[in-house]
């Protein structure tokens, strides 16, 4: 019988009903047919599943995103990063990647990442001779560095599906997200220099680091009140939130004066919108959640498992293995809120650290922004430039290839995910 559960879930996967109403259906259905409880159970479940505080950090982060984005802070902290790495070869990819990983630092999303540096650094870059598939190929999978870098939407999503603190799974994506970086950094410099893409180096200039950071310095800040405030102690990563949203409003409307009172009020009411479908998907997930625990199916699929193999890495190679296919057919959040309630308690009884798995898991789901045929980052960067995904995708392979090697090391070396959180308490 509990078998059922999934098979009803992908049938309606499969009539092309939205994940979280398949989820919701599927809850619905099973406690009907199978379960001697009031269908009512699961309209509490999912209210419960909503009605929490750590939530409310959502909605914010995506409202300093966008506020960021409209207000001119992502065009300066792009120009900083240039004054900094345009001197290099292959200098503007570089810049991408490094003003990728700040953005990260601010919004916490992967398609936001793509469409604010990508709508900045992509007319520079054709302006300066790189190869248009290239610079495509090389956001697509840099915006992977938005939802893992804290703050992370993902990660608050998965410390409420888990239950487990918030700051920490924030704290443990920091490291691996300037890991993965630095591996884009590498890669990049290796295919400009053999390929002959773009600049080879510009002139450094001490004074354009200067001025450009001295116009930057508001925008720079913020990732400073939100790791800063969340790091120290000093508030919670929902109020971090609160106050990063409401710098980049104040920065973005009184002191870059790019953005008015009235543009203000419409982001707020998009982002609004955004978060209602974001929080249907949520419901649905706790419900869905709530329903196979009862039915005790982790503890089952642990036994499974054991029983096959008792070697963690086997484990953590199966978990990859399958985080990547579904990555490939499904969005980022609603992979998370499946996978995770019920992985992580078969990565406790493999005595995997929980903070650890959070990271790998949530790591190997992002691949799949930047893989067809779901790929939400593809079809941004192909939406913004005009590109057709078959085109740029060639150059998105190596990057892909990088960043498994990437998910195989922090599967490898639990440190990565650990140390910062455990330094800190």
């Amino acid at each position: 019988m509990h078998i059922l559960i999934l098979v009803f879930f992908i049938i309606f996967l499969a009539l092309g009903i939205p994940v979280a109403v398949s989820m919701g259906l599927t809850s619905f259905l099973y406690l009907f047919l199978f379960m001697d409880v009031s269908p009512m159970v699961v309209v509490q479940q999912m209210i419960s599943g909503v009605n929490k505080f750590t939530l409310l950090a959502i909605p914010f982060f995506m409202l300093s995103g966008a506020y960021m984005e409209h207000g001119g802070i992502s065009k300066r902290i792009v120009r900083f990063c240039n004054s900094l790495f345009g001197s290099l070869p292959g200098g503007l990819a570089i810049v991408m990647v490094v003003a990728s990983v700040i953005f990260a630092a601010m919004t916490g999303s992967g398609v936001a990442t793509c469409a604010a540096v990508g709508g900045i650094m992509f007319p520079i870059m054709k302006q300066e001779g790189y190869d248009e598939d290239f610079y495509c190929g090389l956001q697509s999978v840099a915006g992977i560095l938005g939802p893992l870098i804290p703050p992370s939407i993902l990660l608050v999503l998965y410390g409420v599906a888990v239950n487990i603190s918030v700051s920490d799974l924030l704290m443990g994506g920091l490291v691996p997200g300037l890991f993965l970086g630095l591996l884009y950094i590498i890669l990049t410099v290796f295919i400009c220099k053999t390929k002959k893409i773009g600049n080879q180096g510009t002139k450094f200039s001490v004074k354009e680091v200067g001025e450009s950071f001295l116009h930057a310095i508001g925008a720079l800040l913020v990732p400073g009140i939100i790791l800063g405030g969340i790091y120290s102690g000093f508030c919670t990563a929902t109020e971090a939130a609160a106050l990063a949203a409401l710098y980049s409003l104040i920065v973005g409307v009184f002191f870059y004066k790019e953005m008015t009172i009235k543009e203000a009020v419409k982001i707020t009411l998009g982002q609004m919108k955004q978060m209602g479908g974001l929080t249907i998907i949520v419901a649905a997930a706790n419900a869905f959640a709530w329903v196979m625990t009862r039915e005790q199916i982790p503890q089952k699929i642990a036994g499974a498992l054991i029983s096959v193999s008792g070697s963690k890495l086997v484990f953590m190679a199966l978990v990859a293995l399958l985080v990547l296919f579904v990555g490939c057919f499904m969005d980022a959040t609603p992979s998370v809120l499946l996978l995770a309630p019920i992985l992580a308690p078969v990565a406790t009884e493999y005595g995997v650290d929980p903070i650890h798995f959070a990271i790998f898991l949530v790591t190997g789901v992002l691949i799949g922004l930047a893989t067809p045929p779901v790929g939400a980052n593809l079809f941004a960067v192909s939406s913004m430039t005009g590109r057709p995904l078959q085109k740029f995708v060639p150059y998105v392979l190596p990057y892909l290839a990088v960043t498994v090697l990437g998910l195989i090391v922090i599967g490898l070396f639990p440190a990565f995910s650990t140390w910062l959180p455990n330094m800190v308490k």
